[in-house]
């Protein structure tokens, strides 16, 4: 469950990234690179029709996005984890030994 949030997670930024580059902006933006200045978009959808379609879009991937944030802490923080701290838990590993002798300090 959590591999398909993290999928849909990444689907949903790449969407929301290229609906927010394709929105006109007061120099024309990147959709002025297809078209968005009167071009072929335009007559498709309408007048309008593009800059509402867009602007659709964003809101329902950002709402998308956050609520993939969300789920995805959520489902994190169930995750189990070893207790204790990190040097309490190398011991146990056996990682680090709790009498051994500091290491000599070499000097270059």
């Amino acid at each position: 469950m959590y591999v398909l949030f993290v999928i849909l997670h990444i689907l949903v930024s790449v969407v929301l990234s290229v609906a927010v580059l394709l929105q006109s902006s007061k120099g024309g933006g990147l959709a002025g690179a297809f078209g968005g200045a009167g071009g072929a978009p335009q007559q498709i959808l309408g007048s309008r029709g593009m800059t509402t379609l867009l602007h659709k879009v964003t809101i329902w991937c950002g709402i998308g996005f956050m609520v993939t944030s969300l789920s995805l802490f959520m489902m994190s923080g169930s995750q189990t984890r070893p207790a204790g701290s990190v040097l309490e838990n190398a011991q146990e590993q056996g990682v680090l030994q709790p009498d051994s002798p500091a290491p000599p300090i070499q000097e270059f």
